[in-house]
C-alpha cells in the first residue's frame, strides 16, 4: 500500500548521473574544446533545468502521499500531492519537447546527407507541433485549473473528460517512441560518411542508439497511462509506475545524448 520509497529511489537515482553528465557536456564544450555552447547544449541545459523541477516536483509529492494509498494520506497531504503531480505533467512535456530539439540539434551538427537531415527536421517540427498543444491541454484541463487537485467537496469546477487526456496521452506516448527510435538508429547511418576513426564511429553511434533505450521506457509505462483518468481517487497510487517509468524515460535519454558529447574528455 506505499511504494513512496520506490518512486523516491528511482528519482534519487536518474538526478545523479543526469546532473553530472550535463555539467560535463557543458564543461566540454566551453573549456576542452574551448567553444560557445551550441544550440543543442543550450536545448539540453533547457531540457535539464525542466527535468530538474519535473524531479522536485516529484520528491515533494512522494514527500504529500504520492505513491500511497489514500487511507494512508489525510485530505490536506493528498490534495497537496496531487498538486505537484500535476506540475510533474506538465514539466515532463516540457522536458520531453526540449530533450527531442536537443538531441535534433546535436545529430543535425554532424549530419551530411540531406534525406538524413530533413528526417531530423521533421521530428523536430513534429515534436513541437504535437508537444505544445498537449502541454496546452494537460495545463487546461480544468477550468479553474486549480480544480485538478481540489479535494474539497465545496469547491465546484468543470473538466473535460479524462478519456481525452489518456487518449492524447497514448497517442504522444506513440509519436515520442517513434522519435527515440528514429533518433537512436539513424546515427548509425550518419556515422558512415564522417571522417573519424571505426572505433569512433561505434562509440558514438552506439551512445547515441542508448538514447533509443528511453523510449522502451514508454513503451513500458504505456499499460498504466489508462490510470490517469481516475485522478480524485487513489491516483497517488496507482500512478506509481507512471511516475517511475516517465522518471526512467527522461533520465536515459538526457544522460545518453550528454554521453554522446563527452569524447574529447575522455580521449585526454
Amino acid at each position: 500500500d506505499d511504494r513512496s520509497g520506490q518512486i523516491l529511489g528511482v528519482a534519487i537515482g536518474f538526478l545523479i548521473p543526469t546532473a553530472i553528465s550535463t555539467a560535463l557536456r557543458v564543461y566540454t564544450r566551453t573549456k576542452i574544446l574551448r567553444s560557445q555552447a551550441g544550440r543543442d547544449d543550450i536545448g539540453m541545459v533547457v531540457a535539464f533545468a525542466f527535468y530538474l523541477v519535473y524531479l522536485v516536483c516529484q520528491l515533494s509529492g512522494v514527500a504529500h502521499g504520492s505513491g500511497k494509498k489514500r487511507y494512508l494520506v489525510d485530505d490536506h497531504t493528498a490534495q497537496t500531492g496531487l498538486m505537484y503531480w500535476f506540475f510533474c505533467e506538465v514539466f515532463y512535456t516540457l522536458a520531453t519537447a526540449a530533450l527531442k530539439i536537443s538531441i535534433g540539434l546535436f545529430l543535425l551538427r554532424i549530419a551530411v546527407d540531406r534525406t538524413h537531415i530533413w528526417i531530423i527536421r521533421w521530428i523536430m517540427i513534429f515534436n513541437v507541433l504535437f508537444g505544445v498543444p498537449y502541454c496546452l491541454l494537460i495545463t487546461f484541463q480544468c477550468k479553474p485549473v486549480s480544480f485538478w487537485w481540489d479535494l474539497n467537496p465545496d469547491h465546484h469546477g468543470k473538466c473535460i473528460s479524462p478519456k481525452v487526456i489518456v487518449i492524447n496521452t497514448y497517442i504522444i506516448s506513440v509519436l515520442n517512441s517513434v522519435a527515440d527510435w528514429t533518433f537512436g538508429i539513424l546515427p548509425f547511418f550518419i556515422v558512415r560518411k564522417l571522417q573519424m576513426k571505426r572505433q569512433t564511429k561505434i562509440m558514438v553511434a552506439s551512445i547515441l542508439g542508448f538514447a533509443a533505450l528511453g523510449s522502451t521506457a514508454t513503451i513500458v509505462r504505456t499499460p498504466f497511462v489508462h490510470t490517469l483518468a481516475d485522478f480524485k481517487g487513489e491516483f497517488l497510487y496507482n500512478n506509481a509506475d507512471v511516475a517511475i517509468w516517465t522518471t526512467v524515460e527522461l533520465g536515459i535519454g538526457c544522460t545518453a545524448a550528454n554521453a554522446a558529447c563527452l569524447r574529447p574528455l575522455l580521449s585526454r
